[in-house]
């Protein structure tokens, strides 16, 4: 008989919980533990020292954002494990924390007024390489960057105008991965991850990552899941 062992654990998805209340984490705890092949690895509190041994040893981090917290904790997480995958659970309506967070590298937002079941979809699919963000969030967060709700980002140039390592860049962008490990999956150094950005911004007008991953967006260089509020059973999800 085949032993249940290390193949098993090498599948699983080890999460950290980040929040500011011991409730809160708990709560995390019970809806994330009763789904298969995912795995809780460590715990932090806001008013805590980040412990970096988690941080290290997780794939997915999970920061259930309450009134007055640090949205930079999401910096805090990448510098330590840059490969983090950093989805921030927050209230629906605090738009300038959603794209502040987008802008600091976190690759999935969900909603605290949706389903709970959208968080264990979110988890797996961010561990895939994918971004969690729906459609209905994006527009409000381009409303808000904006300054206007009929106002769009006036883009200079298309998609066509970029070479194929630049498409390369902002696609892995539009992944939420940061400069140090955009360098190391193309096999460049981080001056020149910069200066493609630079050439990037450039040409399209952008003036940061967030508008950078919405014009991927709306020229169909990146899909983003989450797009549909119907949320899989929970039967499909443990």
């Amino acid at each position: 008989m085949q032993e249940p062992n290390e193949k098993v654990l090498d599948r699983s998805i080890r999460i950290l919980l980040v929040a500011r209340y011991t409730m809160f984490l708990d709560c995390l705890k019970l809806l994330i533990q009763k789904s298969r092949g995912i795995n809780i690895v460590g715990t932090h509190l806001m008013t805590s020292e980040l412990d970096s041994h988690a941080v290290r040893d997780s794939d997915v981090a999970v920061f259930y954002m309450s009134h007055g917290d640090r949205i930079e904790v999401i910096s805090d997480l990448l510098r330590t494990n840059p490969r983090l995958r950093v989805i921030l659970l927050i209230a629906g309506g605090d738009i300038d924390s959603q794209a502040e967070a987008l802008k600091l590298g976190a690759v999935g937002i969900v909603q605290k007024e949706q389903n709970p079941n959208l968080l264990i979809e979110a988890i797996r699919q961010t561990h895939q390489g994918k971004t969690w963000l729906n459609q209905v969030s994006l527009s409000k967060i381009l409303d808000r960057t904006n300054g206007k709700k009929s106002q769009k980002p006036s883009f200079q140039l298309g998609p066509e105008s970029l070479t194929a390592r630049e498409l390369e860049v902002v696609q892995m962008i539009g992944k939420g991965l940061k400069n140090k490990m955009i360098a190391e999956k193309l096999s460049i150094c981080g001056a020149t991850v910069r200066h493609h950005l630079s050439t990037i911004y450039g040409k399209t007008g952008v003036e940061d990552r967030l508008n950078l991953i919405i014009f991927a967006y709306q020229n169909g260089l990146i899909d983003f899941t989450g797009e549909t509020e119907k949320a899989p059973s929970a039967d499909a999800l443990n």
